[in-house]
C-alpha cells in the first residue's frame, strides 16, 4: 500500500517558520495554500449557483397561480418566455436615454442587462432548467418550499430547449445531410462515367 505523505492543512506541517524556498517543505506549504484557495473558490461558485437557482425557482413559484396544480409543456415554454422578458422594460428605458446626435456612453447597468439576457437566451437554446410543474406532487413541494438552499434538491427540475432553436438545428442537419447525399451521388455518377 502506498502511503499518502501529502499534508492537507498548515497545522500538519511542522517547523514552517524557517524553511528554505526551494525545499520540499516549501513545496508542501505551497500545495496546502493552493488547495485551500481552490476549495474556497469552489465553495463560492457553488454558493453562487445555488443562490441563482433558488432565485429562479422563487420567480417561477410566484409566476404560477396558486390554484394551478399542473402545467403542459407549452405553458412551461410560455413561462420561460416571460422569465426571459423580465428585464426588457428596464433595458428599453435605458436605451431610450440615448439622445440622437449626442454622444452619451452606455450605462453600466445596460451592459449588465444585455449580457444577462444574452446568457439566458443561450441557456434556453441549449437547455433551460425550471421547476417541473407537470406533477402535482412536485407543485405541492414547491409551494411548501421555504427558500432553504439545502432543500433545493427535493424539488424536481425540468430541462427544456427552445423549440425554435431545435427546429433550426433539425433544418440545418437535414440540409447538410441532403447536401452530403447530393455530393455522394454526384461522385458516384462521375465514377460510373469513367
Amino acid at each position: 500500500m502506498v502511503s499518502n505523505n501529502k499534508r492537507h492543512t498548515m497545522k500538519a506541517i511542522k517547523n514552517k517558520d524557517m524553511i528554505h524556498p526551494s525545499s520540499r517543505k516549501a513545496q508542501q506549504v505551497m500545495r496546502v495554500v493552493l488547495r485551500k484557495d481552490r476549495l474556497e473558490h469552489r465553495q463560492k461558485v457553488r454558493a453562487n449557483n445555488s443562490f441563482n437557482q433558488s432565485d429562479r425557482i422563487l420567480w417561477f413559484r410566484h409566476a404560477v397561480p396558486e390554484d394551478v396544480t399542473n402545467l403542459t409543456r407549452e405553458q412551461h415554454h410560455e413561462l420561460i418566455k416571460e422569465y426571459l422578458a423580465r428585464y426588457d422594460d428596464e433595458y428599453q428605458s435605458l436605451v431610450a436615454l440615448h439622445r440622437p446626435g449626442k454622444v452619451r456612453p452606455k450605462a453600466a447597468r445596460e451592459d449588465i442587462l444585455l449580457g444577462l439576457m444574452a446568457k439566458e437566451r443561450q441557456e434556453y437554446a441549449s437547455g433551460f432548467e425550471i421547476p417541473d410543474f407537470t406533477s402535482p406532487k412536485n407543485v405541492k413541494l414547491l409551494r411548501e418550499w421555504d427558500g432553504d438552499l439545502n432543500s433545493l434538491n427535493r424539488i424536481r427540475m425540468l430541462r427544456l430547449n427552445d423549440p425554435k432553436h431545435l427546429a433550426k438545428l433539425a433544418a440545418a442537419v437535414a440540409g447538410s445531410a441532403a447536401a452530403g447525399l447530393a455530393t455522394s451521388q454526384a461522385t458516384e455518377g462521375s465514377a460510373m462515367q469513367e
